[in-house]
């Protein structure tokens, strides 16, 4: 139990975590429209208020349904992190210059934290070394041009779309000298705006290159962030471009407005972009389910996958049970491991003692569940391969048995018509002579005793015709010796109605079909004589066309096959002849006659190195 209970309670403990922070994220929000209500000028009041707000809550928002649906998701808590920072930029509105100090210069660290953001969409992790690389471009700028300048200038840049104080704002409380450099204003300043406009367009170039290489569901995820990004871009040196020139113009303070608005609108792309991602995984789902209802087979898998879930690169791999370290590809060639590669996942499902791997683009994990249906699928179909295989595999072990019992059964057949015919036979012929030739040295003497053994030489006689009849039941000496035509003839021979037999180009055949196809038309014949009231004849057919066909017609009185319950000799027959492969089947027509007929295939026991074409072993 000890090692139970723990997970319960740690997956409630994560199901709480949206719940604790909705709560903070509420109260962040509540503060911060509080402060920026109380610090602004009168006039600003209500703009400054909703400019906070919605740069609070709008991401806050955002992380927060994607916690709820996935509460382990890293980039969504690093999404409520920056809202969480971006809360202490609204110190900026106030007139005091210490908060309004620490508001600006908390402003100069949410840079970087947009940089990292938006290249570590969606997996919450820098991934390339150029993301790193950037980022680190984005931070060391930061480090070097914006922050040490705190501790040289009187006042921050102005105006400021982070306060109300347009131009005329509070001093740098940090401020440790008494008068400001020109290098600052004349070069620094520049020079720094110009490279974070070029960080952030080489942002959104990255950006969009990822998304033109994407998969599908990647475009759709992207495409809006790229949007926000370019927007970024756009308010970002369109704003540094007005402010040079002093007091802004409404449009400036609306661009200004924009560009403090900067991470709500890469949330709302986040959204949209997530929202994006749901609807692709939809339609990749849906393509899926019309692979599974067409019952698709393991040729071909791989590539059904790729397309359904738009990534030529996908590899499948599965384990078997009990082979532990031994991986195959969907064809069953030996596969090393997947391991995944950067920018790419591996999503694993297991089911009946079998794993089946799917690398795969990461940004698909977007959609586990869609991955996941995927590697199912996947999965599902290489098992009921294996499943097919061996079932056909237990099918033949099966008529590979039915042919050994068959083939049994007919060598004992022939032992026993053999040991009919040289033991029990021989010795009531023996003993019919030893009769004879009593009966002729007893002469007149006994005429008592000469009629009792001639009615004792008859018995055995007829004895004699009978073990000779139940012989040839058995298995017909003729059948052997000369083949089916000819015991077929003899049979016909020996019936009570004509018959006719056509078996031209019909050689010799194993045993076992020699004697199916006599029995059954041994059968027929039978049944003819029996059942057939007012048969006259029988015409019995075999042709050899790679298959011995066989066919017995009668013109009796025929019956309905609907009404009549096959007796056990034809049902016997039937699974004899499928036994070897082959097909029977029983046509009659009330007064038209009945019509047996079948096929038993010879390439099936030739190809088994059973027999030769003559019934040679």
């Amino acid at each position: 139990m000890t090692a139970v209970l723990p997970i319960p309670r740690l997956v409630w403990t994560t199901r709480l975590i949206p719940r604790w922070a909705a709560l903070a994220a509420g109260a962040l929000c509540a503060a911060t429209a509080t402060f920026a209500y109380a610090a602004a000028a009168p006039d600003m009041r209500a703009q400054a208020t909703a400019t906070s707000l919605a740069a609070v809550g709008v991401p806050a928002a955002v992380a927060l349904l994607q916690l709820r649906r996935r509460p382990a998701d890293r980039f969504a808590r690093l999404l409520l992190a920056a809202a969480f920072v971006v809360a202490f930029t609204t110190l900026a509105v106030s007139d005091d210059a210490v908060p309004y100090s620490v508001g600006r210069t908390i402003v100069w660290l949410v840079e970087p934290g947009l940089v990292y953001l938006l290249l570590a969409y969606p997996t919450g992790r820098l991934e390339t070394r150029a993301d790193r690389a950037v980022f680190g471009a984005v931070v060391a700028l930061a480090a070097l041009a914006y922050l040490p300048t705190a501790l040289v200038v009187d006042h921050f840049p102005a105006p400021s779309p982070w306060g109300t104080c347009g131009t005329a704002c509070p001093p740098n409380a940090f401020a440790l000298t008494a008068s400001e450099p020109a290098i600052v204003e004349d070069l620094i300043r520049p020079g720094r705006e110009a490279l974070t406009v070029a960080l952030f367009l080489a942002v959104a170039a990255m950006l969009a290159v990822r998304t033109w290489r994407a998969v599908p569901l990647g475009r759709w995820a992207l495409a809006p962030v790229v949007a926000t990004a370019l927007a970024r871009v756009a308010t970002l040196a369109g704003y540094d471009v007005l402010r040079r020139r002093g007091a802004l113009s409404p449009a400036g303070d609306a661009l200004g407005t924009l560009f403090v608005l900067s991470l709500p609108m890469i949330a709302l792309g986040f959204a949209a972009g997530l929202a994006g991602a749901r609807m692709a995984a939809a339609g990749a789902l849906e393509r899926l389910t019309r692979l599974a209802s067409a019952g698709a087979d393991v040729a071909g898998l791989r590539d059904r996958l790729a397309a359904a879930l738009g990534d030529p690169s996908i590899r499948i791999a599965y384990r078997t049970p009990g082979e532990s370290s031994r991986w195959v590809d969907e064809t069953g060639w030996p596969n090393p491991p997947l391991v995944p590669a950067p920018t790419r996942a591996v999503t694993r499902v297991s089911a009946s003692g079998r794993d089946v791997a799917v690398e795969h683009d990461e940004i698909l994990l977007l959609e586990p569940g869609m991955v996941e249906g995927a590697a199912a699928y996947a999965l599902a179909v290489v098992e009921n391969r294996r499943l097919v295989a061996e079932g056909d595999a237990r099918l033949r072990e099966l008529d590979a048995s039915r042919a050994r019992i068959l083939t049994i059964g007919d060598q004992a057949r022939r032992q026993i018509e053999r040991d009919l015919h040289d033991g029990a036979q021989q010795h009531l012929v023996a003993l019919r002579a030893a009769l004879a030739i009593e009966n002729d040295r007893i002469g007149d003497e006994s005429p008592h005793v000469r009629a009792v053994l001639e009615a004792l030489g008859d018995q055995v006689e007829s004895t004699i015709d009978e073990v000779r009849s139940l012989a040839r039941g058995i298995y017909p000496s003729v059948l052997a010796d000369h083949g089916l035509a000819v015991a077929l003839r003899s049979a016909g021979g020996a019936a009570p109605i004509a018959v006719r037999v056509d078996a031209d180009g019909v050689g010799r055949y194993p045993p076992e079909i020699e004697t199916t196809v006599y029995l059954v038309c041994v059968e027929a014949l039978q049944n003819a004589v029996k059942h057939a009231h007012g048969a006259t004849g029988a015409w019995i057919s075999l042709v050899d066309d790679g298959r011995l066909r066989f066919e017995v017609v009668d013109d009796g009185a025929g019956f309905d096959p609907d009404t009549v319950v096959s007796g056990s000799g034809l049902v016997n027959l039937h699974d004899r002849t499928a036994t070897l492969g082959g097909v029977l089947a029983v046509e009659s027509v009330p007064g038209r006659g009945t019509r047996i007929a079948g096929a038993i295939p010879l390439a099936r026991l030739s190809s088994n190195g059973a027999h030769d074409g003559n019934g040679r072993p």
